[in-house]
């Protein structure tokens, strides 16, 4: 799954196990940049216990992604 998206983009993101989290874009790590190999979305939730937080997540964790903007 491409998960890539632009800095700044509101989205919301559900992963495999069926938690969600909406929040802003803050970056993108291609797979070439990347340890595991994979593409990495990093993202800053706008609610919620991590509001303000950077999350980090893979691909292989997501099942969709929605923009909200």
């Amino acid at each position: 799954m491409d998960i890539y998206h632009d800095s700044g983009k509101k989205i919301k993101v559900t992963f495999t196990d069926n938690q969600t989290l909406i929040g802003i874009v803050d970056h993108w790590t291609s797979p070439a940049d990347s340890e595991e190999g994979i593409q990495e979305l990093t993202v800053k939730p706008t609610e919620g216990k991590l509001k303000g937080q950077l999350v980090n997540f893979n691909e292989i964790e997501v099942t969709t992604i929605e923009i909200i903007d």
